[in-house]
């Protein structure tokens, strides 16, 4: 067994069928399971057995897979170290941005690339929680996201304390002329949210916000999309509360920001990535650009 082989076996399991393995390692079907075949053979034990259109793995596969990942992490690093060693910095850079922490990129992208032209720089968005478990399967070596966090095996520099405001239309002309407001009148108007898919964020720092006034928001909508989200607040349905910076990249005159004079609580910007495992010569210097 090679680490060719080892890499196909981690790749159907990841994918949990030899036909989606398949397309992602870019080969045929057949020499795919075959390799497979010739492994279980080669070890003596059944490592994946079919159910339905699925592959579940066997114990001896789990014992494989969580072994074999191990050891192609390892390889991969050392590889990337030694190609690294005394050459300038090349390849690709994958990381990831929070939408609302998007603003943080620009300048440094910049800077990056006039610094280090041939890397090439790959940028997901997401929420943290997404993000978050990207870094930890390597997907992405970095990403810019928002607290909470609540994953232990990642490093993190904070980079940004924000604030919480209230936007509103400025078609609201009861309200969106006010410099400052308290939790309490701000229950009083129709709320958009700002709601993850998974992992708790913003919606529910606000919760608890509204909950140590004692007070009940009337959300009438909510989306894991702050863009979505600003344009129909933009449009007049309703109002939101989010972090400052979030309004950096989505400037808009039919929009108010106002100050609230008694919500506690902040949100920070960090960047995120894996503890204790080797990242690549350009990750490093890209987080640099954040301190």
């Amino acid at each position: 067994m090679d680490m060719r082989q080892l890499r196909y076996f981690v790749t159907v399991v990841d994918e949990g069928q030899i036909t989606l393995a398949a397309q992602k390692l870019n080969m045929a079907q057949p020499p795919l399971s075959q390799s497979i075949k010739k492994m279980e053979h080669e070890i003596g034990a059944k490592l994946l057995v079919r159910h339905g259109r699925k592959l579940e793995v066997t114990e001896a596969g789990e014992v494989l897979y969580s072994k074999g990942l191990q050891l192609l992490n390892t390889f991969d690093e050392t590889l990337g170290a030694v190609r690294e060693t005394g050459e300038g910095l090349r390849g690709t850079l994958s990381l990831g941005c929070v939408m609302t922490c998007i603003h943080q990129l620009p300048e440094r992208v910049q800077t990056f690339h006039r610094l280090y032209p041939q890397v090439k720089l790959k940028i997901l968005g997401g929420d943290p929680h997404q993000l978050s478990e990207l870094v930890e399967s390597r997907d992405i070596e970095l990403a810019i996201v928002r607290s909470p966090l609540h994953y232990k095996n990642v490093n993190m520099i904070e980079i940004a304390n924000d604030p919480f405001v209230f936007i509103v239309p400025k078609s609201w002309t009861d309200v969106s002329s006010l410099s400052s407001i308290t939790m309490n009148q701000i229950s009083e108007y129709p709320l958009i949210a700002l709601h993850r898919v998974n992992g708790i964020g913003i919606y529910e720092i606000i919760l608890d916000e509204f909950r140590r006034h004692g007070i009940k928001p009337k959300y009438i909508c909510e989306s894991p999309d702050a863009t979505i989200l600003l344009s129909i607040v933009k449009a007049g349905i309703g109002a939101i509360l989010l972090p400052e910076s979030a309004l950096f990249n989505f400037t808009s005159k039919d929009l108010a920001t106002i100050k609230i004079d008694d919500f506690s609580a902040t949100t920070q910007t960090c960047v995120i990535w894996q503890k204790d495992r080797y990242i690549s010569k350009a990750a490093r210097k890209f987080i640099e650009l954040f301190s």
